[in-house]
């Protein structure tokens, strides 16, 4: 029986204090295959140390609750130690991953949504440890991109059987809503500004996106279409090769991954470049029309303009990207800033590509061309 269970290890001088918070096990009850780690003996160094970050929002269910303890028993058949850990908060998952990296855990895995693995990433990148990614979430776009099962318990037979992969991550420098000092973040989907950033921030959270699941974000696509203006701003690129440009533009993102959802992005989470895709100014008309042609068909770069005056989406590949407001331009309401789904703050940004690469579980055979 587990009921409110902690513990505090000697590793290092801070220790690793963990928790097994009754509120996702409701019973109390765990499999007695896992192994809640506390271990500082030679057996440990045998074993893969595993923390399994757990979303308490999405492992409500006994379904799903009974998927993690499935997937820490076939962990622990493997030989790996296995710890489970609740995130604790919506941004808490970074602090709670940095703490982990210093107890010495070797292997992180997310049973989340992409949110979550964007939390946990600002704790673990440039850490020697791997990631996993486990599909508990709405969008799952990095499994999407990995061609892994959506069921859970199947991903991860996956993962035990894939092999760690450098990756490499996006960087996004802005400037907090209320805040004047800047922040950067990693990210690994992609990261942008415009109308899609403020779809983010109304797009139904909690039990209303488990229940609606990528409905909820096309829903939300058009509400925000209907309500939201559509705000120009200045674009400043950088490309690969080190040529610039510079455009006035309705929409940006900067996309580190092939596919998101049903937009093939075009991005390569193996390589150096971001792809980069804008919408020249334009109205929600002309922004309804690039995106329509973006998801459904390739009409792009050569082409600027379709009937009517109206815009294609245009794509570059680039090192860095920056976004800022037009002087000339009053604007109804902030320009927000997204990454990996999460918006981030609001008016300026410089998204570029880090310097750091992670270690991700990347099953065989399904690493893009």
């Amino acid at each position: 029986m587990v009921k409110g269970w902690e513990s505090d290890c000697g590793m290092g001088t801070g220790g690793w204090r963990a928790t097994m918070l009754m509120g996702w096990m409701r019973g109390g009850c765990i499999s007695p295959c896992v192994s809640l780690l506390c271990s500082n003996g030679a057996e440990a160094d045998l074993m893969r140390r595993v923390v399994m970050f757990l979303n308490p929002l999405l492992v409500h269910t006994a379904k799903r609750r009974a998927a993690v303890e499935q997937i820490a028993e076939l962990l622990s058949g493997r030989g790996a130690d296995v710890h489970l850990q609740e995130t604790l908060s919506a941004y808490s998952a970074g602090q709670q991953a940095r703490d982990a990296v210093q107890a010495g855990f070797d292997t992180f895995l997310v049973c989340g949504g992409d949110g979550t693995v964007f939390q946990v990433l600002q704790g673990i990148a440039g850490a020697d440890v791997t990631l996993g990614v486990l599909p508990f979430g709405t969008g799952n776009v990095i499994v999407q991109n990995q061609h892994v099962p959506r069921d859970p318990v199947k991903a991860a037979e996956l993962l035990l059987e894939a092999e760690p992969r450098s990756v490499s991550l996006g960087k996004v420098t802005v400037s907090p809503v209320g805040h004047r000092k800047k922040q950067s973040w990693y990210f690994f989907i992609a990261a942008g500004m415009g109308v899609h950033a403020a779809l983010m921030n109304l797009a139904p959270t909690g039990h209303g996106k488990r229940k609606g699941g990528r409905l909820a974000y096309y829903v939300g696509g058009v509400q925000t279409l209907l309500e939201k203006p559509v705000q120009v701003f200045e674009m400043e690129w950088v490309a690969a090769d080190g040529t610039k440009g510079k455009e006035t533009v309705s929409e940006v993102i900067a996309a580190h991954v092939q596919e998101i959802n049903r937009w093939k992005a075009g991005g390569d989470p193996f390589g150096d470049a971001l792809h980069l895709a804008w919408v020249p100014a334009t109205g929600k008309m002309g922004l309804a029309h690039a995106s329509f042609h973006a998801l459904t068909s390739d009409k792009a770069n050569g082409r600027r303009k379709g009937w009517w005056e109206l815009p294609y989406a245009q794509y570059k590949s680039v090192q860095k990207v920056t976004c800022r407001p037009l002087e000339s331009e009053h604007y109804e309401s902030p320009l927000l800033v997204e990454a990996d789904g999460e918006v981030l703050g609001a008016e300026q940004a410089v998204i570029g590509m880090a310097e750091t690469r992670l270690k991700l579980l990347w099953p065989n055979g399904s690493r893009q061309e």
